[in-house]
């Protein structure tokens, strides 16, 4: 898979200096011909289309488990999200992060039920946390990254309150099964904030029962300035004593769909040996690049990682590049 992630960034990297170059070769021959912006970028469109076309496939193989073909003209509401993003830090090295979601309702199951299928950070995917913006590289590991296919069931889906349950398969072929059940809750506190709070309750085979605990606040002091404070608990038969991950971002919209960050984090586990992991600032620049469902973001920072009592806490660089590419409606 790993061979795979280096694959995708490759072709990227590929297009863009081959587009760059192709730009250059053509300023030097004035009577040639310039091609057009669709000749240059459609195999962009065609990435797309492609990745649109087999997600729409899956949800009528899973839809047809409720019925009949009948719906096959349906709208599934297909939403999802590519993610490929090579980072390095002195205290890892070189990683490659990538994740794929894909969530569609189900006509035939009267719009109730929905289907998950990703890989990536099982919390990330299931609970879609990328949703809003990316959590904290520094918070996974490539061990946590696997496959996960859910079935869903939307009974209160409004805007101040939602109850969501979820149950499937993690793990691929280990066939790891998981039922959670989530709310959330959000208000309005004064014309500039609000207040989120989302509460899960888990049972995994492997993990045994857990809670999740996520609560956002959020300020827009400006139009274009955002503040995020995020706090995120877990427990589960699995973690030694409570995991925690929490950060404070400051976001800047400088331009249409160009965007500035400065994040601050933390993470830790309550009865580990080392009960605070890591703390470290990113700096983030993120754009639209290309196409108005297409995004490159480039970041860089410093972190003090700390995992075993024999490490010495010392101050690492580390940055990223990350290819995001959103699909549906």
């Amino acid at each position: 898979m790993l061979n795979k992630n280096l694959l995708y960034c490759a072709l990227i990297i590929l297009a863009c200096f081959s587009s760059i170059a192709q730009a250059l070769t053509d300023t030097g021959k004035q009577k040639q011909k310039e091609p057009t912006e669709q000749e240059e970028k459609a195999w962009i469109d065609d990435f797309q289309d492609g990745v649109e076309g087999t997600v729409d496939k899956t949800a009528r193989w899973f839809d047809r488990f409720f019925g009949d073909d009948s719906t096959s003209t349906d709208d599934y509401d297909i939403q999802g999200r590519l993610i490929v993003g090579p980072r390095w830090s002195a205290y890892e090295g070189w990683k490659v992060d990538s994740s794929f979601r894909a969530q569609f309702r189900l006509p035939q199951a009267k719009q109730k039920f929905s289907a998950i299928i990703g890989r990536g950070n099982f919390d990330d995917i299931v609970n879609d946390k990328q949703s809003s913006y990316r959590s904290s590289v520094i918070q996974s590991t490539k061990d946590d990254e696997e496959w996960i296919i859910g079935l869903g069931f939307n009974p209160n889906h409004g805007e101040t309150d939602r109850l969501y349950f979820s149950a499937g398969i993690r793990g691929g072929l280990k066939a790891d099964l998981y039922v959670q059940g989530r709310h959330m809750w959000q208000r309005r506190i004064n014309e500039m904030s609000q207040l989120r709070v989302r509460s899960t309750l888990f049972w995994r085979d492997s993990d045994g029962f857990g809670i999740n605990e996520r609560v956002d606040w959020e300020a827009s002091m400006l139009e274009t300035w955002l503040a995020r404070i995020s706090l995120d608990n877990t427990y589960a038969e699995r973690t030694e004593g409570v995991r925690w991950h929490h950060k404070a971002a400051l976001y800047h919209l400088y331009a249409e769909e160009k965007a500035i960050a400065t994040e601050l984090f933390v993470r830790g586990e309550t009865d580990h040996d080392v009960g605070v992991h890591d703390v470290g600032i990113r700096f983030i620049h993120r754009r639209e690049w290309f196409r108005e469902w297409l995004f490159l973001e480039v970041w860089g920072g410093l972190h003090w990682p700390r995992e075993e009592r024999i490490e010495d806490r010392q101050r690492r660089w580390m940055f990223g590049v990350e290819f995001a590419m959103w699909y549906g409606d």
